[in-house]
């Protein structure tokens, strides 16, 4: 009899070694994917970070930008007007002569 219920738990055991053994390799591999994903969302982290610092620096050059080509504008305006008055100082002048 004693041999019996050793038989039984000896298979007992088996079979819940059985089921225990695939459990355990389901859970390494979900570990792994655990880290995998871990690492994939900190690389996503830092891939935005990286954007959004590129973005700002955008941000200033362009601005720097902007203010250059106003000064540029302002010139070109200053410049043009400063022509415009010479041609029309010439054209007077040449008035005069005939």
């Amino acid at each position: 009899m004693g041999s019996l219920v050793d038989g039984i738990l000896l298979l007992a055991l088996v079979a819940t070694s059985a089921c225990v053994v695939p459990m355990y390799l389901k859970l390494k591999r979900l570990d792994r994917a655990q880290a995998e994903y871990g690492a994939a969302v900190a690389a996503s982290g830092l891939a935005l970070t990286q954007a959004g610092e590129a973005v700002r620096a955008f941000k200033d050059e362009g601005r720097e930008v902007l203010d250059a080509l106003s000064l540029k504008i302002e010139e070109a305006r200053a410049t043009l007007a400063a022509l415009e008055a010479s041609h029309t100082t010439l054209i007077a002048e040449r008035n005069q002569k005939l």
